[in-house]
């Protein structure tokens, strides 16, 4: 029989409960995230997006992010987020499946 060592394991639970708190941060972030996604997927999508691109609309844009109106940049990120929402689907199949 296996035995457990209840400090140790208590220890575990301390450092998984603040992990947990930082996960359901993290959803929340996720949601705040959507929203903003998906407002400029629906500028992505319009046809001012079209216009502004074709008449080269100067932006001013962080040192470490393109601009949205680059052929790639918006089209990337929607990408990108449909990539992380498969991520956190196996993440919790993964734990429906152990349960």
């Amino acid at each position: 029989m296996k035995e457990f060592d209840p400090q140790v394991l208590q220890e575990k639970y301390e450092r998984w409960h603040a992990l947990h708190q930082k996960i359901e941060e993290a959803q929340a972030q996720w949601l705040k995230a959507g929203e903003l996604m998906a407002e400029l997927q629906e500028y992505y999508q319009s046809e001012q997006w079209r216009i502004d691109n074709a008449s080269e609309v100067r932006l001013e844009c962080a040192a470490d992010v393109h601009s949205i109106l680059s052929e790639d940049a918006l089209w990337n990120s929607l990408a990108d987020r449909q990539e992380q929402a498969i991520k956190w689907m196996r993440l919790g199949l993964d734990v429906i499946d152990r349960s």
